[in-house]
């Protein structure tokens, strides 16, 4: 965190932040690295591997704030429709329409590409449709409970919740 707080306090204004998105699911053809940027990037991530982000035009919506619990992003893809329609098509001939393709969003400084400066947020593909201009999609938090708090409330870890029940 650091990183990011130096990011927007002490950077000089040539430094950029670099959006990027990883789309998995295990019946994708392949996982997916793209970069909001007109050209690849190679980086390295949280775990130490490198890998190469296709460029790709992307808009990117953020629906809270990214520290929230209940974190959503919203994604218009310029894939032209090629990318994820086909791989969702896989996804339902595989018959896996119950797992959730995962999205995982890292953001970068454009001076150092060693470690991502925020990230990764694992969110869950919710829903895509197609657009003129490629795939849109939503991705949110995989809720735990109710209260988005991401604490599973049980009997066994809070014993007084048994006098509510």
């Amino acid at each position: 965190m650091p990183d990011y707080v130096g990011f927007f306090l002490d950077s000089s204004r040539a430094v950029m932040e670099i959006q990027t998105l990883e789309i998995s699911h295990p019946a994708f053809s392949k996982v997916f690295y793209l970069v909001r940027r007109p050209r690849d990037l190679v980086a390295r991530l949280e775990t130490g591997e490198e890998v190469t982000f296709t460029a790709l035009g992307m808009r990117l919506r953020r629906g809270a704030a990214r520290a929230d619990l209940a974190y959503s992003l919203g994604v218009d893809l310029g894939d032209l429709g090629e990318i994820i329609p086909a791989e969702v098509d896989r996804v339902r001939a595989a018959d896996q329409m119950g797992v959730r393709p995962v999205v995982i969003y890292r953001s970068y400084r454009s001076d150092d590409l060693s470690a991502p400066m925020f990230g990764p947020i694992r969110l869950e593909l919710a829903q895509v449709s197609r657009t003129r201009e490629g795939s849109s999609f939503d991705a949110s938090a995989p809720q735990l409970n109710l209260n988005r708090t991401g604490e599973v409330y049980s009997p066994d870890r809070f014993p007084m919740l048994r006098g509510f029940l």
